[in-house]
């Protein structure tokens, strides 16, 4: 007994799913190397597997040299990936897994220390935990807004404290000065008339 199985695919909508699969993927790497704030995904080792452009800005590493030689890892000081993944997994900052506002400095490529706002969470498949997303907001220029902020509020403060003082300084000048214009014009008074 011979049979004979015929199979049609329809091969130009193969080619057109495949087309817009491959724009998809270009579309999602477009929007992620231009994101304003750092990216940065990690597999669960530490190997990092998405380093942006900002990223690059922000650390001083190259892509290529992020993607084959840093550990997620070393861009934090004084072992803070720890306290990091112990806040992803927390509920305390967004929900397990999920880490909302997070201050926390990290390390450029020269030691310098960077202040940043991080948002990340992990990534799952199914309930298997297999990397991490992170997106980092310089916080450098706002901390200098809010230091001037802050020493413009200083002295604002000096100049109300300094205009308080005069305030006083002239009503107690003027209280002085009207019983010492009557003492002034008696005196006055009295020399015109005796010797």
């Amino acid at each position: 007994l011979e049979a004979i199985a015929s199979l049609d695919f329809d091969l130009p909508a193969r080619w057109m799913l495949e087309d817009q699969a491959q724009k998809t993927n270009a579309f999602l790497r477009n929007l992620i190397m231009s994101s304003v704030d750092g990216v940065i995904a990690a597999d669960k080792k530490g190997k990092i597997l998405i380093f942006n452009d900002t990223a690059a800005e922000l650390f001083g590493y190259s892509v290529e040299e992020a993607m084959e030689r840093l550990n997620i890892r070393d861009i934090y000081p004084d072992h803070k990936e720890y306290e990091v993944m112990k806040a992803l997994r927390s509920e305390d900052y967004g929900g397990r897994g999920k880490l909302r506002s997070y201050e926390v400095e990290v390390l450029h490529k020269s030691g310098e220390r960077i202040p940043i706002n991080l948002n990340a969470s992990i990534v799952y498949e199914g309930d298997k935990e297999v990397a991490t997303i992170g997106f980092f907001r310089d916080q450098r220029g706002i901390n200098r807004m809010k230091a001037e902020l802050e020493k413009t509020q200083l002295q604002l403060l000096q100049s109300e404290k300094m205009a308080s003082l005069g305030k006083l300084a002239a009503g107690v000048a003027h209280q002085l000065n009207n019983p010492l214009a009557g003492i002034t014009l008696f005196t006055k008074l009295v020399l015109e008339e005796y010797d």
